[in-house]
């Protein structure tokens, strides 16, 4: 699902119909998309559906959708802005059975008032996505009463394509904006939805495909996680297969400050599926992994105490990476010259190993900051995962200036190192060396805990082990790992998680993906923004019958 700017939407749209897909067939398939993802969320209700519209696009979808319901039975009545919609839809309505009312003065707005108290469900079809700024008189006067009665009266508000009043290109709210629980976003999402402040009024967000060519978005180069594509990217698991099909995860993590590193990653990788986990870790730290993880192996001599540092080690480490498919170099591996000497001298090492898939993550990416050129050193085609703070570090930028632009630093890194880059942080960015941004669908304050980006590294190298191309497992390991937090959320019913809380919920997560995506259905995803958001049938917003 390609994320677009307002501009390359309406590129997008004039490329349809040289494509042979007109914009009234567009407007038709968007309206239909509208109703039917109404029936999934809210099944049909005896108090109406209100449509709440202005002039656009947007308002004509909504007012489509709603004559597509009263069709199939629905309630549905329809409170127009000044301005909307020519006589002809007014007729369409009006023959259809659906309550009309035209704004036209202030004291209009105690019939909107009333009309959202008594719904069951209401749909936002105001503005779209050319409104730029604050909202004017009487629009904002209307939003602020759909807000208002809404949240008042435990109302559903389900959102046209976007919630109007929030900038479609930088997330900006400059005044008011609808509050949507559900936001059903039309053929291509609008890159406003996934920033901030606008990811706060969007709800649930659903994109849906609306029959745009396929030829229309080809040079579009930013892409929703969909959760069809990520189950593409997993690796099968053949019959035949054994301990050597699936891999070895070789993890080089850890300090005495940060001694459950490595089992996170181990743990993570193991449970992605890979055949084998190797720890290069002292003998003080086997005593602590040994009861963590029983499956895994160990690389260093019994009499290898002082750590990973010494020239003997750093060999050991070297030596084995022929006979690894998969390497996580840096978690809680300190920050000491030693350390950096180390990840440094293994990376080089790994550079001549074609076939191996590498992540560096943590102290593994702090130690290649330090370096000039450092990407000309560590080979193409690893997996950075930075968070912002790293980034800047990496960069040379302020965390500030990354945070203002996280797709374009991510994709520009990419570019100029020739890595695929993780930049972590909600709505994760994965960007590629050919400068393919994809953006996770989610957005978790659960997943920033200590220990976090360990099981997204070893989540990552399990699935490289397997087989999955780097760019593929570090996309994949992002919509699982975030997959995993939704479903510990979900079965424990509360808003904080610990990093270990995600491993028993890896492979059922990777389970339940590939089993969905083997359903016959329409591309969409499912754009999480809160830790317990639940489908909108479910939210307890009061008697909505």
């Amino acid at each position: 699902m390609k994320i677009v700017t307002v501009e390359q939407m309406r590129a997008v749209e004039a490329a349809s119909v040289r494509y042979g897909v007109s914009l009234d067939q567009l407007q038709r398939n968007a309206a239909a998309a509208v109703a039917r993802e109404m029936e999934q969320a809210l099944p049909m209700r005896t108090r109406p559906a209100l449509f709440v519209v202005g002039t656009g696009n947007n308002g004509r979808d909504a007012l489509m959708a709603a004559q597509l319901l009263r069709q199939r039975g629905w309630n549905v009545q329809a409170f127009l802005a000044p301005g909307v919609a020519s006589e002809d839809i007014r007729r369409l309505l009006t023959e259809g059975g659906v309550p009309l009312y035209g704004y036209s003065r202030v004291d209009d707005l105690e019939i909107l008032r009333r009309w959202v108290h008594d719904a069951g469900l209401v749909v936002d079809g105001l503005l779209g996505i050319g409104i730029r700024g604050v909202v004017r008189d009487p629009l904002a006067r209307i939003i602020s009463v759909v807000n208002e009665e809404s949240g008042a009266a435990a109302v559903p508000v389900v959102g046209v394509d976007l919630p109007s009043g929030i900038d479609a290109d930088m997330g900006e709210v400059a005044g008011v904006a609808v509050r949507c629980d559900l936001t059903v976003s039309l053929g291509c999402v609008k890159a406003g939805l996934l920033r901030w402040p606008a990811a706060e009024y969007v709800g649930e967000l659903v994109p849906v495909e609306i029959g745009l060519p396929e030829e229309s978005t080809e040079a579009i180069s930013s892409e929703l996680l969909i959760e069809e594509s990520v189950a593409r990217m997993i690796p099968p698991r053949p019959l035949q297969g054994h301990k050597g099909t699936f891999g070895r995860v070789l993890v080089v993590a850890g300090s005495r400050d940060f001694a459950g590193a490595p089992f996170l990653v181990g743990a993570a990788a193991a449970r992605a599926g890979c055949g084998l986990v190797t720890f290069a870790v002292p003998q003080w730290q086997r005593a602590i992994l040994a009861p963590m993880l029983p499956e895994a192996t160990y690389l260093l001599p019994d009499e290898a105490e002082e750590g990973l540092s010494t020239v003997m080690n750093r060999r050991e480490v070297a030596e084995v990476l022929p006979r690894c498919q998969a390497l996580v170099l840096g978690p809680g591996l300190g920050q000491s010259d030693a350390s950096a000497a180390l990840a440094l001298g293994v990376l080089e090492a790994a550079a001549a190993e074609m076939g191996l898939g590498v992540v560096v993550d943590a102290d593994g990416l702090n130690a290649l900051a330090g370096q000039e050129g450092w990407w000309e050193r560590i080979g193409t085609g690893r997996v950075l995962t930075p968070h912002p703070g790293e980034m800047a570090r990496l960069t040379g930028l302020s965390i500030a200036e990354v945070n203002a632009d996280r797709w374009s630093v991510a994709r520009e890194a990419a570019r100029r190192w020739q890595q695929t880059v993780v930049l972590k942080g909600a709505f994760t960015v994965v960007a590629g060396p050919d400068g393919v941004v994809t953006v996770s669908p989610f957005a978790l304050p659960a997943l920033a805990t200590a220990g976090s980006g360990d099981v997204l590294a070893g989540l990552i190298a399990g699935l490289m082990a397997q087989g999955t191309a780097p760019d593929e497992a570090a996309r994949a390991g992002v919509y699982l790992h975030a997959l995993a937090a939704q479903r510990a959320l979900e079965a424990r019913g509360i808003d904080r998680l610990l990093a270990g809380d995600l491993l028993p919920e890896i492979p059922v997560a990777i389970a339940g993906l590939v089993r969905e995506a083997g359903r016959e259905r329409s591309a969409k995803a499912r754009v999480v923004t809160h830790p317990l958001l639940e489908r909108c049938s479910q939210i307890p917003r009061g008697d909505l019958s």
